[in-house]
């Protein structure tokens, strides 16, 4: 009964949080480009074997493009997988970009 009690109080430890919404503010670094306020990076990286040209430079984890795109509305002002659309699969969120690539 101990257990049970201990599992319910975590359980209720970890749901309600509110994630904070992050400061978009510009300008920012986004690669060889500047995003403004309101604006996330969205990148595209290669894999360890997929999109990797040696002769063009790019290795493998290699960033391919970087581009700042605004935030969608339905993203609620926090920057998501769900949310953000890029090509390939997506690698990841924070607070000021979402990361797309191949693996």
């Amino acid at each position: 009964m101990r257990w049970l009690a201990i599992l319910v109080l975590a359980a209720c430890a970890c749901t309600g949080a509110e994630t904070k919404k992050p400061d978009l503010s510009g300008p920012y670094a986004c690669g060889q480009t500047t995003c403004g306020s309101g604006q996330i990076c969205l990148t595209y990286s290669a894999g360890s074997q997929c999109q990797v040209n040696y002769d063009a430079g790019i290795g493998p984890y290699d960033e391919i493009s970087a581009s700042c795109v605004d935030l969608p509305a339905a993203c609620h002002g926090i920057p998501d997988c769900d949310c953000v659309s890029g090509p390939g699969l997506c690698l990841g969120a924070g607070d000021r970009g979402v990361a797309y690539g191949c693996i």
